[in-house]
């Protein structure tokens, strides 16, 4: 299936499959996430429409009146870089604007791939980068308001809340990245990534996520041109010299570090950039990863491994590379998932993997192997969301909202900052949770169990789950058993009686819905609401509520706690 169609559950597969201990060593933040434009396709001005700007900026300048224009003389060069054949030079008219050249969408092309070269062409008389900021207008054209972080920003800014992504190096200049993690919470600067755009900034206190943009930032440059401008890299010479540059070493030593620390993931990059290569290069020299360890070192996001990639993978691992394992290597590298989709199943796999680890970490006689039952049960959860996930940025934004709003009625039973749309399941790695001794009053560990069980009556027949809406009054889900008298019945979660009361007093639950409550912790004693209250049946519906823990503490087997938690829910 090509990378481009492969769906969100079939890559889900390749992470169960060949690929798992990559997928292992995101949810424990082992590998650096290297980034370049094709994680902004569609979102970021095309290639196509820069060159055909910088193209129409310099013929129209032209003064046909002075035999030695300097922007004359630019195009030239221009058309010159583009290959442009003697006919099409002919058919090229000056006067005319470049939209209606015959031959615009060829030469276009090749300017296309020859864009750094092309921003290293200069005109008489004005700054070196004048076609990349005066021209393009890089600080405007990167950064404007109108650009929005699309399914790729904001599965990378969820995974850097969830703390599986320490370190992202960008070759891109948008602030996509940033923006989605502002969107998702509320433009907590401390949530945010700690963005490096020049050598000073790596000296700055740095968040849970660090982002590296080496070839510079279109906000910071716009917003200081003083300070990031000349951080900007565009043109061929300036990627050929980012290695060699005395200014650059804090930015190249850096690198060279994350890439001998970090195992690489590489999304929409196709690692042709001289730096990027040399970057490797020099880590490979200092520190070289090893054929044969659990976790590949080197993971592309791509259908085919170009040139490029295939000329890294050599480089890194010299003499480790022979003839007769060259093709397995370069396989091994390859997971045949684009980014969008690539990362919607990293998403979901590293909320599986935290759930199964608070399982394995909740107080109960339970033995591992009956865990794993219950760990089977985050599985199918995970699987019945993914076969109905799309790759698409309205599927993602309804999930983390969704998934969002859940974590903030488990932890308070209220939505005290309805702007913040997402919360973690925690910051930690998977390996780290054990070492988080909030766990127990956040509930998270009982949480985790009652999906397990909730995930084990979906594989095996005995309810559907739906997605709830994002009303007041919506579950986190909704099960509905079976039988011709099964009613839809709304499930929520929550860690302790103090959110249980929240959940009722803020209105998000309704009890004469008979809702599903589970709470992590013993439930609480309700208190009578009135001295005078009615005695007796009264003929309205109640809540019914059922406390993990005291189910953990109550059955051995996980078929007991099944059994009993499906008699506490009355489906």
């Amino acid at each position: 299936m090509a990378a481009s169609d492969i769906s969100v559950r079939d890559t889900l597969k390749l992470l169960d499959g060949s690929f798992e201990p990559f997928a292992a060593g995101v949810s424990n933040g082992l590998y650096a996430f290297w980034l370049g434009s094709g994680i902004s396709f569609g979102r970021a001005p095309s290639l196509l429409i820069l060159v055909g700007k910088v193209v129409e900026f310099v013929r129209s300048r032209i003064d046909h009146a002075d035999p030695n224009c300097r922007f004359a003389r630019t195009l030239g060069e221009i058309l010159n870089l583009a290959s442009a054949s003697a006919d099409e030079r002919a058919r090229s008219k000056f006067d005319e604007p470049f939209a209606s050249w015959p031959d615009r969408d060829a030469l276009a092309g090749r300017l296309v791939n020859n864009y750094s070269k092309l921003l290293g062409l200069t005109v008489d008389g004005e700054d070196l980068d004048y076609l990349l900021w005066t021209v393009i207008d890089v600080g405007a054209t990167f950064s404007g308001t109108a650009m929005t972080p699309d399914v790729e920003h904001l599965c990378l800014a969820a995974l850097s809340l969830e703390g599986a992504v320490p370190e992202m190096l960008s070759a891109n200049w948008d602030p996509l990245i940033e923006r989605a993690v502002d969107a998702l919470t509320a433009g907590n600067t401390a949530l945010s990534p700690t963005v490096v755009a020049r050598p000073a900034d790596l000296q700055l206190p740095r968040n849970k996520t660090r982002l590296i943009k080496f070839h510079g930032c279109a906000v910071r440059a716009q917003g200081d041109p003083g300070q990031y401008r000349q951080w900007l890299v565009a043109s061929n010479d300036q990627v050929t010299a980012f290695c060699s540059q005395p200014n650059n070493q804090g930015l190249v030593t850096a690198l060279t570090h994350i890439v001998g620390s970090k195992r690489t993931l590489m999304l929409g990059l196709s690692a042709q950039d001289a730096n990027i290569q040399g970057i490797f290069n020099k880590a490979a020299n200092e520190l070289a990863w090893q054929l044969g360890d659990p976790q590949p070192s080197y993971v592309f996001s791509e259908q085919e491994l170009g040139m490029d990639q295939r000329s890294l993978l050599r480089n890194v691992y010299r003499d480790q590379i022979t003839s007769a394992n060259l093709t397995a290597v370069f396989e091994a590298a390859r997971i045949q998932a684009y980014a969008k989709r690539l990362l919607t199943a990293l998403l979901l796999d590293v909320w599986s993997r935290k759930l199964q680890a608070l399982i394995s970490l909740a107080p109960s006689p339970l033995l591992p192997t009956e865990r794993q039952n219950l760990c089977a049960g985050i599985v199918s959860l995970r699987n019945y969301l993914a076969d109905a996930a799309e790759p698409e940025l309205n599927f993602i934004d309804a999930l983390i909202d969704r998934f969002g709003r859940a974590c903030k009625l488990l932890r308070d039973g209220q939505i005290e900052h309805p702007n913040v749309r997402f919360e973690p399941i925690t910051n930690d790695v998977v390996t780290a949770l054990p070492g988080n001794l909030a766990l127990g009053a956040l509930g998270l560990r009982e949480a985790a169990v009652a999906l397990g069980l909730l995930g084990i009556g979906l594989s095996r027949g005995d309810w559907t789950v739906e997605a709830e809406a994002l009303d007041r009054e919506s579950g986190v889900l909704a099960v509905t058993g079976r039988g011709a008298a099964a009613a839809r019945t709304k499930v929520y979660l929550t860690a302790s009686a103090a959110g249980t009361a929240l959940l009722h007093s803020e209105g998000h639950l309704v009890e004469i819905e008979s809702p599903l409550l589970i709470q992590s912790q013993k439930l609480g004693v309700r208190m009578t609401r009135s001295p005078r209250a009615a005695s007796g049946r009264t003929g309205l519906a109640k809540a019914r509520e059922v406390s993990i823990s005291t189910l953990l503490q109550t059955y051995a087997t996980a078929d007991e706690l099944y059994d009993a938690f499906r008699q506490e829910l009355a489906l």
